[in-house]
């Protein structure tokens, strides 16, 4: 079953990349036995990526490289239609708050590309333990068009970005965020055959696609 939805909006003003990834953080994160607040985190961090490679080429490989400190670190990267995701064992024994496994030195380094266009790496800094701000912050500081990480409340395996292309309205766009936003929660409790009728409101399906 196609996992990844992306959708242009009928305006051609803005794109929508929709994932759902719960099969696969049940897959990597199958040996997890630390705190839910990590294993959320990292369910997180694995549907960004997902919604990284979905707005981009899928056939362009990506990887994202999350040090929170010197012992603890997560790394997903996405070949094609593969997903893996490895992360430090420590992250097992994390028994305080989020926000204490970020510090100073903390960095997020994302790779897209592939050999024959070249690749691209941008690094930014990883203070914020909000994953989703964190990659909407990497989006703001790269040369990538600025994008929004929105994930469902409950279900950390579902998501939306968000990418206004370059000649958008502010005004619009923030119409569409906020609706976005609304929408993200319907998003949650939907069947996934109907997501794309859900969002058939705002544009046009260009892909449906699969990432395992």
């Amino acid at each position: 079953m196609n996992n990844v939805i992306k959708i242009l909006s009928t305006n051609k003003d803005y794109r929508v990349a929709i994932a759902d990834t719960k099969k696969i953080a049940e897959r990597e994160l199958a040996g997890f036995t630390g705190e839910i607040a990590v294993r959320d985190f990292l369910a997180q961090f694995i549907t960004n990526c997902a919604l990284l490679s979905g707005i981009n080429d899928f056939g362009s490989k990506i990887s994202v490289s999350l040090r929170l400190s010197e012992e603890d670190s997560a790394f997903c990267l996405i070949t094609g239609q593969a997903l893996s995701l490895e992360y430090s064992g420590t992250l097992n024994l994390h028994r305080k708050n989020l926000s204490d496994l970020f510090d100073c030195k903390s960095i997020m380094t994302v790779t897209t590309g592939d050999w024959q266009t070249g690749l691209h790496t941008g690094t930014v800094e990883a203070y914020i333990d909000n994953i989703d701000m964190l990659f909407s912050h990497f989006a703001m500081q790269s040369d990538q068009l600025p994008s929004q990480f929105i994930i469902a409340k409950e279900d950390r395996s579902r998501g939306i970005l968000f990418q206004p292309l370059p000649f958008a309205e502010h005004d619009t766009m923030q119409k569409a965020s906020q609706e976005l936003a609304y929408l993200s929660e319907k998003l949650e409790q939907a069947d996934w055959e109907d997501v794309p009728a859900l969002y058939a409101h705002l544009g046009k399906v260009v892909s449906q696609s699969k990432i395992e």
